[in-house]
């Protein structure tokens, strides 16, 4: 293993980052911490993923114009939580402008080396004057200790913050740290949602080579995750590497200071995913869907997506009822290339159907498997070499 968990470590861990979160009156009747802003001290490679909804927020359609000009000098990361500046048309689109504007002319950076975040209610348009103070706060109150602020201040319905830290061994003598924070929980209100995660490094590397890591790594993480169907039109997933560390940078992608980093980085987002579910799970029970055997990656996600669809199967799974003729009903209904003659389920680690037929099985042993706090169902469609997991959870109102 190429990395160590960096006890109390946070977002601003790595060389060279500052971080701090304050309050600023976002969330009506609170004073908690409701506005977060990242610093690199100096310039920094910066790689990011979107949200693919077509109602993209003001913040995701500013950060993709930036990022269109910059991915190779960003500084700063403005995240504010309480209002997500989706649905306010140009009138948002100007404020998160103006936001941008405020912290480079408060850091003096560039205008094209601040990033924006957004998270909370859709619709409501921001409050500039408390922004306005917000910000010039967070600047004066940057500091290398302060990133475990910045992980509470991003919050809306998450019970805890979410935050993770690793030493990174690249080769005898270098080495880097990553660390990330992520929000979200799921739609609890039509209104309300979003998956926000930002990570920093001190890493060198090409920025190319970084967009592909983080890809990668955001692929089987975050997009495996399907909580409540829904879909925020303010995800961001966003790294930002400044070479702090001072390694020789990474270039080539067959290099072992490459795979070191792709591993680590893989964990931390595999982590922070981890966090976001059992966050939203609360007093639910998590389902690990697994879909083995699958000709294509679209296939065994048509497979995940329908089993994680099923309300008998949740109801089954929340109640803990031994329903797993509910997984068969969903694979079917699935419309994924499959040969009901060559499926086996399992429910845990009991084989419940094999080759299309119900196996031999002791029925107290499927009780116990729908009855633990996270519950797993193995679909192998033995066709193909794809296998793939996706993970939900069960809700208390459903």
């Amino acid at each position: 293993m190429t990395y160590t968990i960096f006890e109390d470590g946070h977002i601003a861990s790595p060389t060279g980052f500052r971080a701090t979160g304050v309050s600023c009156g976002l969330k009506d009747g609170s004073k908690a911490r409701d506005l977060a802003l990242v610093y690199s001290v100096q310039p920094a490679k910066v790689a990011a993923m979107f949200t693919t909804s077509l109602t993209k927020a003001a913040p995701v359609f500013l950060s993709q114009a930036i990022l269109s000009r910059n991915r190779d000098a960003m500084r700063a990361v403005l995240i504010n939580s309480g209002h997500a500046n989706a649905g306010t048309g140009q009138p948002g689109l100007t404020d998160a402008v103006e936001c941008a504007k405020l912290v480079a002319d408060e850091l003096e950076i560039q205008r094209d080396a601040v990033l924006l975040m957004s998270t909370g209610v859709i619709g409501v348009p921001l409050p500039m004057p408390k922004l306005r103070d917000g910000i010039r706060r967070a600047v004066s109150e940057l500091d290398s200790g302060g990133g475990k602020r910045a992980a509470v201040a991003i919050l809306t319905t998450d019970s805890r913050p979410k935050e993770r830290a690793l030493r990174v061994q690249l080769r005898d003598g270098q080495r880097c740290i990553l660390a990330g924070m992520a929000k979200g929980t799921r739609l609890i209100h039509p209104r309300l949602a979003t998956l926000l995660c930002i990570i920093t490094t001190d890493v060198a590397i090409e920025q190319r080579l970084l967009q592909q890591a983080l890809h990668h790594s955001v692929q089987r993480s975050f997009n495996r995750l399907n909580l409540d169907g829904d879909s925020s039109p303010n995800d961001s997933v966003l790294i930002l590497a400044n070479g702090g560390a001072e390694n020789t940078p990474i270039t080539d992608a067959g290099s072992r200071e490459f795979v070191a980093f792709q591993e680590s980085l893989n964990a931390l987002c595999a982590d922070l995913s981890q966090q976001i579910v059992r966050d939203a799970a609360g007093n639910g029970r998590i389902m690990n869907v697994r879909v083995r055997g699958a000709v294509s990656e679209d296939s065994a996600r048509l497979v995940a997506d329908a089993v994680i669809r099923s309300r008998t199967l949740r109801a089954a799974v929340k109640r803990g009822i031994p329903d797993w003729g509910s997984l068969l009903a969903a694979v079917g209904s699935s419309c994924a290339e499959m040969r009901p003659e060559l499926l086996d389920l399992r429910v845990g680690n009991v084989l419940v159907l094999h080759e299309g037929m119900v196996a031999p099985y002791d029925s107290y042993t499927v009780v116990q498997a729908f009855s633990v706090p996270e519950v797993e169902f193995t679909i192998d469609l033995n066709a193909g070499p794809v296998d793939l997991t996706v993970i939900t959870c069960t809700w208390h109102e459903e």
